[in-house]
């Protein structure tokens, strides 16, 4: 029998289409995630999409309680509206600096 195997699936490869820091929410080719290397436009970085629990900083607009469901509309900004796509789900309640944590959840396939 031939293996199959070709990753443990917690990342994927992604074309950067603009400058892009370590560890940034980011929406390429269908997947959401976290950079696990900062880039430029036309790099090639791996993304984690595995559900584990990240430190991200949200917009200072939203609210984030624990148990909350955050979302990334089609241009990938985090948002609280419930027809974007759903990305995280809050562990640890916002904080005075805008920071939540929360593990990421899993990748679908939809239209968004």
């Amino acid at each position: 029998m031939t293996e199959t195997l070709r990753g443990d699936g917690g990342a994927v490869d992604v074309d950067l289409t603009e400058t892009t820091a370590k560890g940034t929410v980011v929406l390429y080719d269908g997947f959401f995630g976290i950079t696990m290397a900062a880039g430029s436009s036309g790099d090639t970085v791996a993304m984690e999409i595995a559900q584990r629990e990240h430190e991200i900083a949200i917009p200072e607009g939203l609210s984030a309680a624990r148990g909350a469901i955050l979302y990334l509309s089609a241009l990938g900004v985090i948002t609280t509206t419930a027809s974007d796509r759903p990305f995280m789900k809050v562990t640890l309640a916002k904080d005075a600096n805008n920071y939540v944590w929360g593990i990421l959840l899993p990748q679908y396939a939809d239209t968004v």
